[in-house]
């Protein structure tokens, strides 16, 4: 019985989110009657199916996961630009660096043609991200292989797992989903997630990246590695207590 209740009230939450684009705790707790907690672990469990994206104080349609990366590169692109030039200042000639197929690093590679950084090893999953680098002044370029992922215009799956895990570079740069209120890191998929924490360990150094746009949005896969994860680049700081949790996992925050 209290199964079936969970499931109506679960209906009732993805029929307002597709009415609406997004809908606050309190007013989920209104109209169902039940209290904030409740909502909370219904929306987390919606969110763990991949059916809404929970956020600060409520939740926004599943959908939003799931757009193009022609309208992610739209959204706060200044933040982008300015932890891409962060990241690329780290370079030096010569050095190997890892990429995934984020926009902050495609924006990163973008950031490299506009400094004089020379003979660099680029390894990335990202079609784009390899054309982009192929331009770069004496660089050498690998795309790494594996199942092409339309949606990420990007190699996934076990065997790009494989090559990664044969790579060794100086640098990783990743890009993250999500920041949440208890400073967890995530990302939209399973797949993506275990990408991004495979590359973050494959380097001497390995940064996660997260513009301002990330923080408070919470998504169904935890991006792991925190050990090996030499700083968290940020184009400006979290709101206090995302800072302090970040801070309290042991994630160092690197503002641009």
């Amino acid at each position: 019985m209290t199964r079936d209740i969970a499931a109506r009230r679960h209906r009732i939450i993805l029929d307002s989110l597709e009415r609406q684009e997004s809908i606050s705790v309190e007013e989920l707790a209104l109209s169902l009657d039940v209290s904030r907690e409740t909502i909370r672990r219904d929306l987390k469990a919606l969110s763990a199916e991949g059916l809404l994206a929970v956020v600060h104080g409520g939740a926004i349609r599943g959908e939003r996961s799931e757009a193009s990366f022609a309208s992610r590169r739209t959204v706060n692109r200044a933040g982008k630009e300015l932890i891409a030039t962060l990241a690329a200042a780290m370079l030096g000639d010569g050095m190997t660096i890892l990429l995934d197929s984020g926009t902050t690093t495609e924006a990163v590679v973008r950031a490299l043609a506009r400094t004089d950084r020379k003979r660099l090893v680029v390894h990335t999953t990202s079609l784009e991200n390899a054309r982009l680098a192929s331009r770069l002044q004496g660089a050498r370029v690998f795309l790494i292989g594996g199942e092409f992922d339309p949606n990420e215009d990007a190699t996934s799956g076990t065997e790009a797992l494989r090559a990664i895990g044969r790579l060794s570079a100086d640098f990783s740069f990743v890009s993250v989903g999500g920041v949440d209120a208890e400073g967890r890191l995530t990302d939209y998929t399973r797949a993506g997630a275990a990408i991004r924490s495979a590359l973050l360990n494959a380097a001497e150094q390995g940064f996660l990246m997260a513009d301002s746009s990330k923080f408070g949005l919470v998504l169904p896969s935890r991006i792991g590695g925190d050990d090996a994860c030499a700083g968290l680049l940020v184009d400006r700081l979290p709101p206090e207590p995302i800072a302090a949790n970040l801070t309290r996992n042991g994630v160092r925050l690197i503002v641009s």
